[in-house]
């Protein structure tokens, strides 16, 4: 794990098995996004069986299936969906494929694990929550930095247990480091990751909600600057351009 990398942070615990050997079969599908193998490790911790794996970039497996030895290399989405074992499928596609992925997986019969944002459009939420309601499905998030960050765990617990006393406010200090060298070329399109609000913002607006206690909330201001990598604005602009 590389503690300074947000790409490939993959935080691993304690087994704790939930379920009996080979009870819960799972699946990973898209490899896109290194968030992969936090949510694999933490479900594998859980008890669950990593069955199958799939990515068009083969090299891409081939890491994959090095960090979790045992898993099947499946020729096609398909053969992962038309299996019958597989109860939920983990995805970290580029962030705007990540609905359609989900969608594909409900329609399955599977519950969806899918890496933040989980999508990046209003359309897409509408049509998540058809599936949802349609299949009865579940349609899941790894917000990493309160799921799989024991600081944010112990956080939620000294707030539940009534430790600190009624949570009036929540200060949030993101971003993490860019480290960009280590980010492929979608994370700077924002018609593919959503922006930074999305791609960000979230992991902190799911923190305000669940410290606080509420399930809702009103964005009254937003401002984004580039301050210090602006040659990825300027490139971003650049091939946007040219398409």
């Amino acid at each position: 794990m590389n503690m300074i990398d947000g790409m490939n942070y993959a935080p691993k615990g304690k087994p704790l098995p939930v379920v009996k050997e080979g009870e819960f079969c799972i699946a990973a599908i898209a490899l896109d996004h290194g968030h992969i193998y936090g949510m694999c490790n933490g479900l594998t911790e859980a008890g669950a069986k990593l069955k199958w794996v799939y990515d068009p970039d083969q090299e891409k497996v081939k890491k994959f299936v090095n960090t979790f030895p045992g898993t099947k290399i499946a020729s096609s989405e398909e053969e992962i969906l038309n299996d019958p074992e597989v109860k939920l499928i983990c995805g970290a596609a580029v962030t705007s494929k990540r609905c359609d992925l989900g969608l594909r997986v409900m329609a399955a019969g599977k519950d969806y694990f899918t890496d933040k944002a989980p999508l990046t459009t209003l359309v897409q939420l509408e049509s998540a929550k058809e599936m949802v309601k349609k299949t009865g499905k579940k349609y899941m998030v790894y917000y990493s930095e309160r799921l799989h960050v024991e600081s944010a765990v112990f956080a939620g617990q000294l707030i539940e247990e009534g430790a600190i006393g009624r949570v009036i406010q929540v200060l949030g200090m993101g971003p993490h480091r860019l480290n960009a060298p280590s980010r492929p070329d979608w994370f700077f399109k924002k018609d593919q990751y959503g922006g930074i609000l999305c791609d960000i913002g979230s992991h902190q607006i799911e923190q305000f909600l669940f410290y606080t206690g509420v399930k809702d909330a009103t964005v009254v201001k937003s401002q984004i600057a580039n301050y210090n990598h602006l040659l990825h604005s300027v490139i971003s602009t650049l091939k946007k351009q040219k398409l």
